[in-house]
């Protein structure tokens, strides 16, 4: 078979797996995104009919990752880069928070397109990533057609990377077989279309958003370099193309790196160390277990594959590449499952190794495809040339559709024409065209979800986090958690005399409209000055009386905002004499001022209100979020480019003879 007709026929199996995938998880009734969860919050929950939620633990699609795409789509068609987003923790870096995922072409379709006409796109573009990743993948390590297809099946439709569709956990391994892949071929034979291959698929890893995922995926693909690199010379190929790939994606990666180092996640006080018990082993044969984390625990490979990845290990002794899969095999539960050396690990280290159950289907994918190939070549031999081939079509089918059975109910559904959904109290906040922050208490208006609304909230919800903004936070009211949420501040636990409410522009409070108590009694309790402006099923609004403008002067003069977007402030000062103004945004390195054009310091900590000396007299104050992180990323990612283009000229100059055959003829 040649070349075209080979690509021909891959191309359209492609494209079938495309409809089942489309079709076998339901996207053609709705957006896979679990809106449902509002019917239980405040203030959706009135509105909304009573039901059961179809995927409770998949709200953070809901609440962080869709109006985080909602809101850097709307900076990109305003035509600005979507580097901070103002609406959490204060403010808080976008494309520095790594989950935002804003520079993986697998969410882009999401960024061009709108939620409800990109989303279930980016979602399939994942699904047929990992699929035809796996499939070339699995082809070059002399798999049949219909072994490397179970294998790409059993990867790209198992527990792990279902559960985790909604995630960026699945954009950032959904190419980690494309980087196996071209990890083998240039540890072979170096070539350029293999260099460019590996350079791309490290990039669309390392711009996929979950950094635990990407670690996982480096430590597996740099045991893959040293297992299969015969020299020395084998590796430099590698190393150089997967160095190249991390430089493309260094616009995303520097500032991640910067944001991690400010974190409560760099600190280590937002982890929660914790293991899967050994009960959840039998989520590989049932793939629902009550009392088993739906998500973290999701280990549904197909019993066809498992039953053949078993079969193997009687036969492995003298094929060193499926002895390695069968140690990745072992070496992946003993991360995630209950013994001495996982609860080590997970106490001494920050990452969630329970994680890396995403990468145990490759392991069991390349071993079940061998054992299917070793089965059809016995049945090839005694004659049985179409039982043959209808075995193995027979297997990836069978696989296929026990995996989406088990998919069935993982994914709530939205209706396609997708809206954040309002209510009275919202719509009445949104007629306030003033700048103001909201403080919504108890578990009123989940955190993050502010930005769906553009509202500025002073909690906020991310994998990082701001340390800096703590302490602020905290000044304002003791902040807990509650059963179904995190960040959450108690009427009861607001600092009394409310002064950092005054002092951080919170001109609003939020209250669900069951407590008995409301203004008046928080006034007489706590020395607030509140007023009730809005009641109704949906809840309350508190005015703070006393709340003082987002931008202004420590002595005489006024301060007039120009104009204003997530990471700019055009201000316009006017002093008797020399004053300090102050912007309540939380200062965060990349924050720069000038006045009327020229260069002003700004020596603040993170976390703290932007100030800054100004003259006496009328000026024109320019604050910009521009951080440092993200323009040598864009440096490093022109380097490598030009790198890249260097390294395939020299690669294809070298024109190394053809390839010897690598793998055996496919039964």
């Amino acid at each position: 078979m040649g070349r075209g007709s080979r690509a021909a026929r891959g191309i359209g199996l492609l494209l079938v797996s495309g409809v089942v995938f489309w079709f076998g998880l339901g996207m053609h009734r709705g957006l896979l995104l679990s809106e449902d969860i509002k019917s239980r919050c405040w203030p959706w929950s009135p509105l909304l009919a009573k039901a059961e939620i179809a995927a409770p633990a998949l709200s953070d699609p809901v609440w962080q990752f869709v109006p985080w795409l909602d809101l850097a789509r709307r900076e990109l068609r305003a035509g600005r880069i979507p580097l901070w987003n103002p609406h959490q923790s204060g403010g808080a870096p976008l494309l520095g928070n790594g989950q935002s995922a804003l520079g993986s072409p697998l969410v882009w379709p999401v960024l061009l397109a709108g939620v409800e006409n990109g989303w279930n796109v980016s979602l399939l573009l994942r699904l047929l990533v990992a699929f035809g990743g796996a499939l070339l993948w699995l082809r070059d390590c002399g798999r049949s057609t219909a072994g490397a297809a179970m294998g790409a099946i059993a990867f790209a439709l198992s527990g792990p990377f279902v559960a985790w569709l909604e995630h960026p956990q699945s954009a950032t391994a959904a190419a980690l077989p494309l980087v196996i892949l071209f990890i083998q071929r240039l540890a072979r034979v170096p070539r350029a279309r293999d260099f460019l291959g590996l350079s791309a698929a490290t990039y669309l890893v390392l711009s996929g958003g979950h950094p635990e995922t990407q670690l996982m995926g480096a430590l597996l693909c740099a045991a893959v370099l040293a297992h299969e690199a015969r020299a020395s010379r084998n590796v430099a190929a590698p190393l150089s193309a997967a160095a190249i790939g991390a430089g493309l994606a260094a616009p995303v990666l520097l500032p991640f790196a910067e944001y991690f180092v400010l974190s409560e996640a760099g600190a280590g006080s937002d982890r929660h160390p914790f293991v899967l018990p050994l009960s959840d082993l039998a989520r590989f044969v049932s793939p629902r277990i009550a009392g088993s984390n739906v998500i973290e625990a999701a280990a549904t490979v197909s019993l066809v594959v498992l039953a053949l990845a078993v079969l193997s290990l009687s036969r492995i002794g003298a094929d060193r590449r499926a002895r390695f899969w069968a140690l990745v095999a072992f070496a992946v539960p003993l991360v995630a499952y209950d013994n001495p050396f996982s609860r080590v690990l997970a106490r001494h280290s920050p990452v969630y190794w329970t994680r890396a159950l995403l990468l145990l289907p490759l392991a069991l994918g390349y071993l079940a495809s061998g054992s299917l190939d070793a089965l059809l070549r016995r049945m090839r031999a005694r004659g049985w040339q179409r039982g043959a081939g209808a075995a193995g079509a027979l297997a990836a089918i069978l696989a296929a559709v026990e995996l989406l059975a088990a998919a069935r109910g993982v994914h709530g559904r939205t209706p396609a024409d997708y809206r954040p959904l309002s209510t009275p109290l919202l719509s009445k906040l949104a007629e306030d065209r003033g700048i103001f922050r909201v403080l919504p208490l108890h578990t009123f208006l989940p955190p993050d979800s502010a930005t769906d609304y553009g509202l500025d909230d002073v909690r906020g919800y991310d994998a990082m986090g701001p340390r800096g903004w703590r302490a602020s936070l905290e000044s304002m009211g003791r902040v807990s958690r509650a059963p179904t949420q995190l960040e959450v501040l108690e009427p009861w636990e607001l600092v009394p005399g409310g002064a950092a409410l005054d002092d951080w522009n919170v001109k609003y409070l939020l209250l669900h409209p069951q407590f008995a108590f409301g203004a008046g009694e928080l006034n007489a309790r706590k020395g607030l000055d509140l007023e009730e402006v809005y009641s109704g099923p949906d809840g309350r609004i508190l005015r703070n009386r006393r709340a003082r403008p987002r931008a202004r002067l420590s002595g005489e003069g006024s301060v007039a905002v120009d104009a204003h977007t997530a990471g700019r402030w055009d201000l316009r000062v006017s002093a008797p004499r020399p004053s300090e103004l102050t912007l309540a945004n939380p200062m965060f390195p990349g924050w720069t001022a000038r006045i009327d054009g020229r260069s002003a310091a700004l020596a603040i900590r993170p976390g703290e209100a932007i100030r800054l000396a100004v003259p006496g007299g009328t000026h024109r104050v320019e604050l910009d979020y521009r951080p440092g992180s993200f323009r040598l990323g864009c440096l490093a990612a022109f380097v490598s480019a030009a790198a890249l283009w260097l390294g395939l000229r020299r690669l294809a100059r070298a024109a190394p003879s053809p390839e010897p055959a690598a793998r055996p003829a496919p039964p």
